[in-house]
């Protein structure tokens, strides 16, 4: 199988949650649209049988696995903390964008070979997260900055610039003109600020 054939079968096996998250205009989804709608418009020029290029290749590979990631972990947090009730698990939005991006910072604090210490600050933080989660609770807001500050500690420290996935998609989607500049969605802003302080 090719990775194209996976992409269509993994959104055929997912319709049902991606529907009602596309529907409810999830701010669980909001965050990473940029790299769906990458994913989806490489999808399509393969097949209207346009190759793509090495590079767009790459993009569609790097993107696919990370929208993978994602739904599944909101599919597990949908599962086991909110008895697949999307409306209940919306509520949590944003504390869920916040572990989506602990859970980032983690896998690229792992590909830079970073020490177990600076691993586990992530941890903690994660640990935390999830708690609220548990409780069916927002974060307080104060947790971006933490993030910020732990990501400060464990990457600026160490000279790592970090570019999340989905700025760097939106970018791609921008260079597409997928996207105009202004259609950069207000949550995610939001969302982008908080982390940034």
């Amino acid at each position: 199988m090719d990775i194209y054939l996976d992409y269509a079968n993994w959104k055929f096996e997912n319709h049902e949650l991606i529907s009602n998250l596309v529907k409810n205009k999830s701010k669980t989804i909001s965050r990473f649209t940029s790299v769906i709608a990458v994913v989806d418009y490489l999808y399509d020029k393969v097949v209207n049988k346009k190759a793509l290029t090495n590079d767009e290749e790459v993009i569609f590979s790097t993107g696919f696995d990370y929208i993978y990631d994602q739904f599944h972990l909101i599919k597990t947090i949908l599962e086991y903390k909110f008895d697949n009730n999307i409306s209940e698990m919306e509520k949590c939005a944003k504390t869920i964008n916040l572990l989506l991006y602990i859970n980032e910072f983690q896998s690229e604090a792992l590909d830079h070979n970073l020490d177990k210490v600076n691993i586990k600050l992530l941890d903690d933080l994660e640990e935390k997260v999830n708690s609220y989660l548990d409780k069916k609770e927002n974060a307080p807001d104060e947790y971006f900055q933490i993030l910020n500050d732990v990501n400060n500690k464990i990457f600026e420290q160490n000279g790592i610039e970090i570019h999340t996935v989905d700025q760097i998609f939106y970018e791609i989607a921008l260079e597409y003109n997928i996207y105009e500049e202004d259609d950069y969605n207000l949550y995610n802003q939001f969302i982008n600020s908080k982390i940034k302080r």
